[in-house]
């Protein structure tokens, strides 16, 4: 009994499966961003995260200094 032809007929229906709901969900991703209302005016807060601004009495470190160096 050879297996092969088995096995490789399951990796080609995965794999076109999968492409198949690669392209389903993205057509229903863009589908979702055009039901969505756009923003007007400025860009709303953050709601999550908020900007760090260390205090001006702080040491910065050397690494942190070459990360912000242009």
């Amino acid at each position: 009994m050879d297996v092969v032809p088995y096995l490789s007929a399951v990796i080609l229906i995965s794999t076109i499966a999968t492409i198949f709901l690669a392209v389903l969900s993205y057509a229903a991703f863009k589908l979702r961003d055009k039901r969505r209302p756009k923003a007007k005016g400025a860009p709303a807060a953050p709601v999550f995260f908020h900007r760090h601004k260390p205090r001006a009495d702080e040491p910065v470190s050397a690494a942190e200094s070459a990360d912000n160096e242009p």
